[in-house]
C-alpha cells in the first residue's frame, strides 16, 4: 500500500528530516512517473555538474529521497510540473543554490573580523527573504525553494557551530564537524533546512580565529520557476 503522507518514489521516508520552521505548510503534489524519471537522470548529472569527485557525487546523491521529498513540496508550491535541470517557462526545475539571491554576490567568501558568534547567512533584521522583489537579490518572490541537507566550505573551514532561525523558529545550536573531500570541505547538518517560497530565514555561526575569511555555503537545490531560472536578469 502507498503511504499517501509520503511523495511518491521516496525509498527511505525514515531518513527526512525537515526544519522549515513551525507552521510551515509542507503539503506537496506527487511527481509523475515520467517526471520521477526525468529527476533522478537529472540529479546524477547535477551531482557531476557539482563535482567530478566520485566521493563528493555520492555525498550529494545520498540525499536523493530529501531532494525528491522538497521537489513535491516545490510542485505543490510553485503550482506547475517538474522540468528537471533545463526547466522551461511554464515548469520549474532545479539547480545548485547559488551565492546571488542569498548574498547578493557572485561567491560565498565572507570576511569576519571577530571570532565568536557573527550573521553568516542574513540576521534577525535582514534575514535572507525568498519574498524579496530585489534585482540584487534577483527577484524570488513566488518562484524559489531552497533545501540543503549539508554545508560546504571552499576555504579551510572557520565556522564550528551553526544556529539556524527559519520563518518564527529558532532552533538549536549544532556543533558542524567538515571532512575534507577533493577540493571541498563539506559537513552534515542533524536535520535537513528547507526554506519555502517565500521563506525567511538567518544563520549564525561560531567562528575560530579574527580577521578571517571563510567560505561557507549550502550543498543542496534550489527549486525555481523556468522563468527564474531563465530571466535575463540573473547574471
Amino acid at each position: 500500500m502507498v503511504d499517501a503522507k509520503v511523495p511518491f518514489g521516496v525509498a527511505n521516508p525514515g531518513n527526512v528530516s525537515f526544519i522549515a520552521g513551525v507552521g510551515t505548510d509542507l503539503k506537496f503534489d506527487d511527481l509523475t512517473p515520467e517526471e520521477l524519471a526525468m529527476f533522478d537522470r537529472d540529479l546524477v548529472k547535477l551531482s557531476r555538474y557539482f563535482s567530478q569527485s566520485r566521493d563528493l557525487q555520492m555525498l550529494f546523491l545520498e540525499d536523493r529521497d530529501v531532494y525528491l521529498w522538497a521537489a513535491a513540496i516545490a510542485k505543490k508550491q510553485l503550482a506547475t510540473g517538474f522540468g528537471g535541470n533545463v526547466a522551461g517557462s511554464g515548469e520549474f526545475g532545479m539547480q545548485l543554490i547559488r551565492p546571488k539571491p542569498w548574498l547578493g554576490t557572485n561567491n560565498w567568501q565572507q570576511s569576519y573580523s571577530s571570532a565568536g558568534w557573527n550573521n553568516v547567512f542574513g540576521n534577525s533584521t535582514t534575514p535572507i527573504d525568498l519574498s524579496t522583489t530585489s534585482t540584487t537579490y534577483l527577484n524570488p518572490q513566488n518562484r524559489v525553494l531552497n533545501v540543503f541537507p549539508k554545508l560546504m566550505n571552499t576555504t579551510l573551514p572557520k565556522v564550528r557551530e551553526v544556529w539556524f532561525h527559519i520563518g518564527p523558529t529558532d532552533y538549536p545550536i549544532w556543533p558542524i564537524e567538515f571532512s575534507s573531500i577533493g577540493d571541498l570541505y563539506v559537513a552534515g547538518l542533524p536535520a535537513t533546512a528547507l526554506i519555502v517560497k517565500n521563506g525567511k530565514f538567518y544563520m549564525r555561526g561560531n567562528i575560530v580565529g579574527t580577521g578571517v575569511v571563510d567560505g561557507l555555503a549550502p550543498l543542496g537545490i534550489a527549486f525555481a520557476l523556468g522563468e527564474f531560472m531563465t530571466g535575463s536578469g540573473q547574471e
